[in-house]
Order: C-alpha cells, then structure tokens, then sequence
C-alpha cells in the first residue's frame, strides 16, 4: 500500500503536520509525499497525485473529506477482485456543512439499484463522491481536456467507466464536508452553469458517444444560465 499526499504549495501548517507523521508515524514509510514550491493550481496537482499512483487499485480523499468505515478498501477490493468485469467501485457518503447552523446531515444521493455504466456518469450532478471511488490504476488516462476541467471527478469517473461497469456498495463509509454557505452569487451560478456546457463538450468530442444525451445536459445548463440572466436583469429594474 502507498499513500499519496500532494501539497499544492499550501501555506499553513500542513507541510510541518505531515512531515511529522511521516518521521513518527510506525507506518509512516508508506506515505509518498510531495509539496510544491509553486502552486501548480487545483487539477494540475491532482492530475500529478494520481501519476504518482502504483498501486493495482486506487483510492481517493482530498480536502477535508474523511473516511468513517475501517473496512471501506477491504469491502471494495475485494469487490474488484471478485469482479473483474468492473472497472471501479463506490458507496454513498454522508454530506454535512458546519457554515450552515441548521444544516442536517444526509446522504449524498438516493440510489435504485447497483450497477452503473458510462452513460449513468454523463449526468447533470456527480453520480457520487470522489473519497467513495475505487478504480483500477490501469485505467487511469489523462486526455489534454483534462487539466482544463473544472469537476475533475465527474472526467475522473466517465474516463475509468468508459473501460466497465461501476458498482455500487452499500451503506455510508465516508464524509463530505462542505465548507459553503451555498452559490448565490449570479455570476458564480452561471460560471458553473458554463463549466458544466464545457465538460460535456469534451465528452461528445473524446467518447463519441451518447451525443443526444449528453446534449440534452448541454440544453439544460443553457436554460439555467438564461435564467439567471434573467433574474439579474429583473433585479436591477425591481422597484423598491
């Protein structure tokens, strides 16, 4: 087993924690660790973290994200190994926000059923979270679109089910801590709105497939951003 951290020039304590863990830590051998002198910016690094991978099987957790079931890999490595028509597996997580007082925790998704294709990651939201994926290192392809995507995860997931099928697990073996009071801003909604245009571009042109869905996702993203716009424009003539 290796654990990759990647520190992306990071300007708190983080380095000296890690290096710490590493000199004390029993198991502290088997962290591969690498900080940046320059920030190389959001997928850059972790499209370097996941080059740093050799391992049969890969496993991800980023931010503040954690897992909370010591048997997560055991469950969805022997999955894999059981299972070699399947190019990764994942399970549900537990979504909670301490920015919002009055947020109540609850599961990433509602699932109805268990084997999932490439078709299911072409899909409006993230079909699930990154710290619940496992996949198959060979899979692992890093097209030059790559670094120029916002959701790095959703490219993540379609590029490795685009070799098998996904699985899911059962039951909640990790935590999504989001740190936002939530995207009001106007603008930000409709950046999102255009990242998302983009993505599925880089989908119809690298996979050739599903064209008519995935420009239905297109379609919607469109609509969403005009009606932004026009709750802008609404709001600059509102009469007070």
């Amino acid at each position: 087993m290796e654990l990759i951290i990647s520190n992306d020039c990071s300007s708190d304590t983080t380095d000296a924690v890690i290096k710490e863990i590493i000199q004390s830590h029993p198991k502290g051998s088997l962290i591969k660790y690498f900080f940046h002198e320059q920030n190389l910016g959001m997928m850059p690094n972790f499209i370097f973290a996941l080059k740093q991978c050799s391992g049969e099987y890969v496993a991800l957790c980023e931010g503040d994200d954690y897992w909370t079931d010591e048997n997560k890999l055991q469950k969805q490595i022997a999955f894999l190994d059981n299972n070699k028509e399947y190019a990764g597996c994942f399970h549900n997580v537990l979504v909670i926000n301490e920015m919002v007082p009055d947020f109540k925790p609850k599961p990433w998704r509602e699932y109805d059923k268990h084997d999932f294709t490439q078709l299911d990651t072409f899909s409006r939201l993230a079909l699930f979270h990154t710290c619940s994926f496992v996949f198959r290192q060979r899979f692992l392809e890093f097209p030059t679109w790559f670094e120029k995507v916002k959701s790095g995860d959703m490219a993540l997931f379609s590029i490795i089910s685009a070799k098998g099928k996904l699985r899911l697990i059962d039951g909640i073996m990790a935590v999504y801590r989001k740190n936002e009071r939530g995207v009001t801003s106007g603008q930000k909604i409709i950046d999102y709105h255009k990242n998302r245009i983009r993505l599925m571009r880089f989908f119809k042109a690298h996979f050739g497939v599903y064209q008519t869905h995935l420009n239905e996702i297109i379609a919607y993203h469109r609509k969403e951003i005009i009606k932004t716009y026009k709750k802008k424009v609404l709001s600059i003539f509102k009469i007070k």
